[in-house]
């Protein structure tokens, strides 16, 4: 139904891409996609081989773990072109395959190659009936564990098997010459290791060689990549292989990599776990470094020759396609150094872009210049002079829409530029206030804000430069403006060096007046832009950028100038210096300007050396131009944003980079299309909405610095059709966040943060904030008036009790605290009976009152941690559910009355891992309702088990890693997630599976 899972096969052809998600094999063409028809397969894909075409048909061997399966491709099939013809298990894990060419129409010889270095020849007949037959087992005398393996050769005579193992040793043998023949089964056959070299300091992910270049490359977990100098003049006996060098670009391991030719030249790509794509020529220089995947680690590379397409998979099921074309021609991707003006002792000091194709300078001498860029050639121009340039000392240089501002000692001069006669006019040139003027900013085309260093700040108006107001600063001397934006010429908001944001209100006395102050919205650096987002008759959005990799998006409330932060967003940006239409934003990391997009990753990121106080851009068709002044010289860019897209499209997924550790459902507003609230390890709630078998992406949360460990969610009110939630998560860094999110029966949602909370210290020997990482949370409503009562459990096994109410979020009440002595695995309130259950890292399970006063039970249900837990309520009695580290399913009923455990029954064998998922569900057997429980371990496999006749069936398996649990809803749906997300349709049961 829906699968988000790890892409870990890739195969690119001239007409298509074969990718492997999770359990399941897509083909990507650019008419449709078509899903393979694995429906029974179990094991994740890792790879493909395809057979040259006989006819119309290809023969397509996908594998991965223990499993193989082979499919006829039929090119003049539209409908279904996969015919699934044979499906082999191996008693180790494929490596790697290949199939040879012969010029047989219905018969095809491949290989697999195992894990500990054994390798499988068969032969595949399909006329006149399907038969696969083992030709020979071979095997290497080296069985050392191997986790990549490259397979060269077009026959199985001269195939020659290249791997690396666990020790960073480069393994290669070829299947000739054998040196023993098995007696009792000749097919049987053992050959000698050719060569062993020490190569890297860690485990091999990938091995890669282009005999015609004489290059091996080979990656590690070491991250490097490491060139290699291949000669082979005879057979692989003889061959010589010498390192060339390593090349250290990436941050983590380097899971991946290829081997490309343009115009005669080799270049080597690498991908890794730090989500980074590296492009190297042969001489190891690092020609593009690159985010590919949105922070999440990159598995395999695949290249698209005639397109200069780079395709790129990950472990949240995305495949990415990017142009690389300009990489391959460095001439038109390097930075141009312009001219300079011809004197030794003066320099361009500030620089801006008048339109894309002229701009202006500021000298060190307080002389303004223009110049025109050609097109082919910019470095050829020539700066010139704007004449009668009233000479004084300069500190601003600000340009909107045609018309350039100068400012200095209380002097500010105003020029227009006329396109076509190319010729500069002044409008204004006059003193304006006391100081010497830090800050101008263009607020409309006819009104301006203007600071200085004395902390006087004006609002002028029209050419004249009138004064409609002066702006008081809360007395902040040397503390000019930043960023100012005016609303409605009533509201004018701005930023100060100081970091406070502040907003000012037009009086009855034409004045503005300050209204409200966010003291350090950026810390101590005031605000680089701030940009209008949404204006109505009640409310102003603005989003705030800053030297953070955060944006703050900020609410000013019309009626009252009340200004509140309603929402932040990480950025993989170290500061953001602009935003430009809905999704584009500019900055800086490190040492480079970056160009990033929400929708494409990294769409520019080019060495500047820092970040720059002047530099201008000019974004227009997608063609960004940059101008930025290092070591006095002024260099100019120009790229195309959006690169050449490929023929196929791909749809983006967006998911967590890391692992998923709780989701719960919003149905209240739509039964068939929930809401699914998730968190994990990347720090961010997601919020998204199953449509159509489709997880479509709706908003995020970025309140967490740290991993989110549990979440709950209670419907606060409805009212004008919209229902508001309050999400309360927990993770990480003792932190405690309370967000709200506005959902209208169309599913459309809008999230406000409340508030964050750092949980202190309850122990009278301890003071401060807590050390220890929170790991559950639950929640009861006392009242409609919005007072909650919040549980919170810490790893150091304390239970803290607080209330919270809604009007006042920022205050959190401590009440009561109980220390259990074990770390707190999961909670659950049960609002029926005012009783909080608390389940623990040694198999305890406790109970609680309301007050968490009084123990009701404590009972011992598993031999260790109680990783997963559900119930149900049937009168006076408990049914209760757990499954835990011991690989065990215990089901409990417990009676409300006099505390007594009525039954107790566990469910050993089922899984052969920890136990993370398991479900209570009513359903009706032959006529009669009964209670029935779903489980999912590690293991992947989905056990339903009849509670009353304690029968139970396998029912299917997921392909989700590291699970971390499931939910079922009232729409037959099963939501498994983890490593990833996969949702079936719980139907009873075609064979025994879920579908």
């Amino acid at each position: 139904m829906t699968l988000i899972s790890d892409v870990l096969g890739l195969h690119v052809s001239s007409k298509f891409i074969l990718a492997g998600h999770g359990n399941q094999a897509v083909l990507h063409s650019p008419t449709a996609s078509l899903q393979l028809p694995l429906d029974a397969r179990q094991a994740k894909v890792h790879g493909f081989a395809l057979s040259s075409c006989h006819g119309s048909k290809h023969l397509l061997l996908l594998y991965g773990e223990n499993a193989f399966s082979l499919l006829i491709y039929n090119d003049d099939e539209k409908s279904e072109p996969f015919q699934l013809i044979y499906e082999g298990e191996t008693m180790d894990w494929i490596n790697a395959a290949t199939i040879f060419d012969n010029d047989e129409t219905n018969d095809w010889k491949f290989v697999l190659h195992m894990s500990h270095s054994s390798l499988l020849y068969l032969q595949c007949s399909i006329s006149p009936k399907l038969v696969c037959t083992v030709l020979e087992l071979a095997s290497c005398t080296d069985f050392s564990m191997l986790y990549h393996t490259h397979l060269y050769g077009n026959s199985y005579n001269d195939l020659a098997i290249i791997s690396g193992n666990a020790f960073g040793e480069l393994l290669i043998w070829q299947t000739h010459g054998a040196i023993d023949i098995d007696a009792i089964n000749s097919k049987r056959k053992t050959y000698p290791l050719l060569l062993r070299i020490q190569a890297h300091n860690g485990v091999i992910f990938s091995i890669n060689l282009n005999l015609q270049s004489k290059i091996l490359v080979t990656t590690s977990d070491d991250r490097s990549v490491k060139f290699w100098k291949i000669e082979k003049v005879g057979p692989w006996k003889t061959v010589d292989i010498k390192p060339m060098f390593s090349c250290f670009g990436h941050t983590s391991r380097v899971m991946c990599s290829t081997v490309v030719e343009n115009g005669g030249q080799s270049y080597v790509i690498s991908g890794g776990e730090d989500s980074y794509v590296c492009i190297w020529n042969s001489s190891g220089d690092l020609l593009l470094k690159r985010q590919q995947q949105f922070g999440a680690p990159i598995w395999r590379l695949g290249f698209h020759k005639a397109t200069s397409t780079l395709y790129s998979t990950s472990s949240i099921g995305n495949v990415i396609a990017y142009n690389i074309k300009n990489v391959f021609t460095p001439q038109k991707n390097q930075l141009t150094v312009i001219n300079d003006l011809g004197e030794a002792i003066e320099f361009i000091g500030k620089v801006k872009f008048v339109n894309a194709t002229t701009i202006v300078g500021l000298s060190s001498k307080n002389r303004l210049f223009y110049m025109n860029l050609a097109e082919a050639s910019p470095h050829l121009n020539k700066w010139h002079l704007v004449p009668n340039f009233p000479c004084y000392k300069r500190t601003v240089l600000e340009l909107f829409d045609g018309v350039i501002a100068t400012c200095g000692y209380q002097r500010i001069t105003l020029h227009s530029y006329n396109v076509q006669k190319q010729q500069f006019e002044i409008l204004f040139d006059g003193v304006r206030l006391k100081g010497t003027i830090r800050a101008f900013h263009f607020l409309t085309k006819e009104h301006y804000l203007v600071s200085d260093d004395l902390g006087n700040c004006q609002l002028l108006k029209g050419r004249e430069l009138d004064l409609d107001s002066n702006i008081l600063l809360n007395d902040c001397d040397r503390s000019w403006t930043t960023a100012a934006i005016l609303v409605l010429e009533k509201f004018l908001l701005l930023s100060n060096r100081k970091g406070h944001c502040m907003v000012y209100h037009r009086g009855a006395g034409n004045n503005f007046e300050l209204k409200n102050i966010i003291k350090c919205l950026h810390g101590n650096m005031g605000s680089t832009f701030l940009k209008l987002l949404n204006l109505n008759s009640h409310e102003v959005d603005v989003m705030s950028g800053s030297h953070e990799p955060y944006l703050k998006y900020l609410r000013l409330t019309l009626a009252d100038c009340s200004l509140t932060v309603f929402k932040k967003e990480s950025v993989p940006l170290g500061w953001v210096e602009a935003s430009q239409g809905e999704d584009v934003l500019l900055g800086f990391n490190d040492n480079h300007i970056v160009a990033w997009s929400r929708q494409y990753d990294v769409l520019l990121q080019k060495a500047c050396g820092g970040g720059h106080r002047y530099w201008d851009y000019h974004l227009h068709n997608g063609i960004l131009n940059i101008c930025f002044i290092k070591q006095k010289k002024v260099l100019f860019y120009r790229s195309l944003l959006y690169k050449e897209d490929s023929p196929i499209i791909l749809k983006r997924i967006n998911w967590h980079t890391r692992n998923c550790n709780t989701i719960k459902l919003l149905t209240a507003h739509n039964l068939l299309t929930p809401l699914i609230l998730s968190a994990g390890d990347d720090n961010i709630i997601k919020i998204s909405k199953l449509v159509d078998d489709n997880l479509i992406h709706c908003d995020e949360i970025h309140s967490h610095i740290s991993s989110v460990r549990s979440l709950e969610a209670c419907l606060y009110k409805f009212k004008n059709n919209v229902f508001t939630w309050l999400i309360f998560s927990v993770g990480g860094r003792s932190q405690l966040c309370i967000n709200q999110i506005d959902v209208t029966v169309a599913s459309e949602c809008h999230v406000s943060e409340l508030c964050t909370h750092k949980v202190q210290n309850t122990s009278e020997s301890k003071v401060g904030t807590l050390e220890a990482r929170l790991m559950a949370i639950d929640i009861a409503q006392h009242t409609l008036s919005g007072v909650f009562t919040l549980y919170i459990a810490s790893a150091e096994g304390k239970i803290r009790l607080y209330r919270w109410h809604h009007e006042r979020p920022s205050e959190l009440h401590f009440v009561n605290f109980i220390d259990i002595n074990r770390c707190p695995l999961k909670m659950q309130w049960i609002n029926s009976k005012r009783l909080l259950l608390i389940t623990t890292t040694n198999g305890e399970i406790y109970a609680y009152d309301q007050t968490l006063s009084i123990k009701r039970f404590q009972l011992q249900l598993h031999n260790g941690g109680i990783n997963t837990l559900d119930i149900k309520i049937d009168g006076q009695f408990l049914h209760l559910l757990s499954g835990g580290d011991d690989e065990d399913i215990r089901y409990t009923i417990i009676n409300f009355d006099n505390l007594t455990i009525e039954e107790n029954r566990e469910f050993l064998g089922l899984h052969n891992a920890q136990v993370n998922a398991v479900s209570l569900q009513e359903e009706n057997d032959s006529g009669t309702s009964q209670l029935f429980a779903y489980s999912c371990s590690v293991d992947k496999q989905i056990y339903r088990i009849n509670l009353r006749t304690r029968q139970f069936i396998r029912v299917g398996c997921t392909c989700i890693a590291d699970i971390k649990g499931m939910l079922l809803d009232d729409h037959q749906r099963m939501y498994f997630y983890g490593c990833g997300i996969q949702i079936l349709r719980r139907k009873l049961f075609n064979k025994g599976y879920l579908k």
